[in-house]
């Protein structure tokens, strides 16, 4: 055998085992997407600036075992005192204000029926809740948004690199352009065996 096709022998042996590396580490993404859940706590403490405020809340991610190119998750916050105007997923560490990648929830009534609706009582609006699926579709926004697989996202949760804002607004305010983050949580792994969370999409729940 020459030495050019010992060197050919070579670089095809490079490609194969360079293929079969980058194959494996998807093979390793997808099955920690496929154990690993995810939830993000929610305090005013996290958002930067500090918000002095007693609300607090949960986002949960898990898997959808039908379509693994997607994520439920389940949005639940407590003691609020102003309306939410937005949940909304962000590229970032928990020193810094990131960039946005995909709104997870915004309120579709307006602002006005709002302040008509929950001005008979603050316990109305004291607690919130929602759920839905987010998959590669809803990465519209920010560095993600050409990707074509959730596990890019994954990858971003397991490395401490996203976090979750609630945008709330007086509840006597004409309008969503004043509404500011009122609690924010950086996303990290939980056990598997958590509470598993529903699929179905359901209307938020304002009590």
């Amino acid at each position: 055998m020459n030495a050019a096709l010992i060197v050919s022998a070579i670089i095809m042996l490079v490609i194969e085992l360079t293929g079969a590396a980058a194959a494996s580490s998807d093979s390793n993404i997808i099955q920690q997407q496929q154990n690993h859940s995810f939830i993000a706590l929610l305090t005013g403490h996290n958002v930067i600036p500090t918000v002095d405020t007693n609300a607090t809340g949960t986002v949960k991610f898990q898997p959808n075992n039908s379509n693994i190119n997607g994520l439920y998750y389940q949005i639940n916050l407590t003691n609020l005192h102003n309306d939410v105007a937005r949940v909304d997923l962000y590229l970032g560490n928990k020193t810094e204000n990131g960039r946005i990648v995909a709104r997870l929830y915004q309120t579709t009534i307006n602002p006005s029926e709002i302040c008509c609706r929950s001005a008979a009582s603050e316990s109305e609006r004291s607690k919130f809740f929602f759920n839905g699926t987010i998959s590669t579709q809803n990465l519209e926004l920010g560095p993600l948004a050409s990707s074509k697989n959730i596990t890019d996202l994954v990858r971003l949760f397991n490395r401490g690199n996203m976090y979750v804002e609630a945008d709330t607004c007086q509840p006597k305010s004409l309008s969503f352009s004043g509404s500011e983050g009122e609690i924010r949580g950086q996303i990290m792994p939980f056990a598997s065996n958590s509470t598993t969370l529903t699929a179905a999409v359901v209307k938020p729940t304002i009590k």
